[in-house]
């Protein structure tokens, strides 16, 4: 009988518990990459030639975005190699489904776009934040639109799909000014199109990429009325992070880390200085990793502030699991402190200097 008692007494603590879907219980990674801080530099490199990762060329997604571009620099600049490591840059439009599919082991993504995933069982763990910014919300510069409240009940435009990230980024928009997603409607074009959505007033306001509407907004032809680049309550926020397979983490902790901080390293170099990002847009141009003029792509990349400490990123974590339980994007079960202890194995910045 009294094992009975405290069997049930068990089972009414286990159900009080933070839980997260059950899918996400296989995710994830044990592995503490602080823990390395601890070795020396002979038994760091030998830990790192046992990894079975250290005989193999490293596949690292790019998608010709701007917000990765930290990793193409440090393919063209070395940082890679400084590591000891032999990477390949694998174009992928979807780096995120690439690396759940074992087409490539890390890229870099937009929070907006990996946490449902995630708790859906996506194994994908962060190691470090790259840059600020980089989506917005516009109208026609002659629309007299000012806020979300002149176009309640209208229609907002969203790319990427319904549920996917730019949508989430607008639910945040609207979320942030008071109003719920209900109180619009949504739909789903091509994000070339939003310029014409908008002329043709399919749409009252577009939430897209800055790489495609600075270009806009620099042509007088549309305006911003919200941004994660520019407005208060976003700019010091982690928009995009370093995402890594959690079974190659696993395996391969050493390597991970080694990827980790030659990333970090290339973000660093980003923002130190206009000079370096004007190199770099150079670079991308010149090795075919974007496309247009190299002036247009150094004032996006002025526009973002590379090489996050981890506490910004780590309070974005917290920030977007709040805001898209309460907006529905998440399962209300998914609790921010179990999804971090899953999903957050950040690089020890400490370190980057000492190697």
């Amino acid at each position: 009988m009294k094992k009975h008692v405290v069997l049930l007494y068990v089972l009414l603590a286990l159900s009080l518990l933070p839980m997260l879907p059950r899918e996400l219980s296989a995710a994830g990674s044990d592995v503490d990459l602080s823990r390395f801080s601890k070795l020396s530099d002979a038994e760091y490199e030998a830990a790192y030639k046992s990894e079975p990762a250290s005989g193999r060329v490293i596949n690292i997604g790019y998608d010709g975005g701007l917000c990765q571009a930290s990793i193409p620099i440090a393919q063209n600049k070395g940082f890679f190699a400084a590591e000891g490591l032999d990477t390949k840059l694998t174009r992928s439009e979807s780096p995120r489904d690439a690396i759940a599919g074992g087409k490539i082991d890390t890229s870099a993504g937009m929070i907006a776009a990996w946490l449902k995933p995630i708790t859906n069982g996506v194994d994908i763990v962060f190691t470090v934040g790259l840059h600020t910014g980089c989506a917005s919300a516009i109208v026609l510069t002659d629309s007299g639109i000012k806020s979300f409240e002149d176009i309640k009940g209208d229609t907002i435009a969203i790319n990427g799909g319904i549920g996917g990230v730019y949508h989430n980024i607008a639910f945040r928009f609207v979320a942030h000014d008071g109003f719920k997603a209900t109180d619009f409607r949504w739909r789903d074009f091509p994000a070339d199109q939003s310029l014409l959505v908008l002329q043709r007033g399919e749409a009252k306001v577009a939430v897209l990429s800055d790489q495609l509407a600075e270009r806009w907004v620099q042509e007088g032809l549309v305006r911003r009325i919200r941004s994660l680049t520019f407005d208060k309550d976003f700019v010091d926020e982690s928009c995009c992070v370093m995402g890594i397979s959690g079974k190659f983490l696993n395996e391969n902790p050493v390597t991970s880390e080694k990827i980790t901080r030659a990333i970090y390293k290339a973000s660093l170099w980003l923002n130190e200085s206009e000079e370096n990002r004007r190199e770099a847009a150079r670079i991308l141009l010149d090795g075919g990793h974007i496309s247009g003029a190299p002036e247009y792509a150094l004032s996006l990349l002025n526009m973002y502030r590379f090489g996050l400490d981890n506490e910004t990123t780590e309070r974005s974590l917290y920030d977007s699991v709040d805001e898209y339980k309460a907006l529905g994007v998440l399962d209300e079960k998914v609790d921010a402190n179990e999804l971090k202890n899953v999903i957050w194995k950040p690089l020890d910045l400490d370190r980057i200097t000492k190697k």
